[in-house]
């Protein structure tokens, strides 16, 4: 039995929804189609008003449903946010007779070996990246201080714009 509205969807909604069911997202369903980006949300937004449904997904899976197409393909590419389900091999200690700075002499795994990070020296944090420090490594007080100072001297330079052109007036008119 067919849900009630695929009658009603326009040959150019069932083409989008089958892209959507594909894994395609919008821009690469644009190229696709020769269509622009918002175009295509456009026909994908009245396919799912006109099948009563919230969610792209839903559409492309009742569409496909209809066609005979089963159940929601399994995705081809994991996404790169999706966490592996096997653990990663664990390192450990150095054998050597020299030692890494920093590294306590435990068993690190393979994932955290990418992002150690050597411990940085006490330098005054700019609000630039300069050196090795970055925007984010400043605290709160150290934000407030860089705001209060930011402030005071565009105050000061202010006031010098204003007293040279004052200058300039009571040297021409006066």
């Amino acid at each position: 039995m067919k849900p009630e509205g695929l009658d009603r969807l326009t040959e150019k909604q069932r083409e989008c929804l089958r892209l959507v069911y594909a894994h395609k997202e919008t821009k690469e369903i644009a190229r696709q189609l020769g269509l622009s980006p918002d175009g295509v949300n456009q026909r994908i937004k009245t396919a799912m008003n006109t099948l009563g449904v919230s969610r792209r997904r839903d559409a492309a899976q009742m569409l496909a449903e209809a066609e005979g197409l089963g159940t929601y393909p399994p995705l081809v590419y994991r996404s790169r946010d999706i966490a592996s389900a096997s653990e990663p091999a664990m390192l450990g200690p150095s054998t050597e007779g020299g030692r890494q700075s920093g590294f306590s002499g435990e068993a690190m795994r393979e994932d955290q070996a990418a992002f150690w990070v050597a411990p940085q020296s006490r330098e005054p944090a700019l609000p630039l990246p300069i050196g090795r420090m970055r925007p984010d490594d400043i605290g709160l007080v150290g934000r407030l201080a860089w705001i209060a100072a930011i402030t005071i001297g565009v105050a000061l330079a202010f006031g010098a714009l204003i007293a040279g052109v004052e200058g300039l007036t009571r040297l021409i008119w006066g």
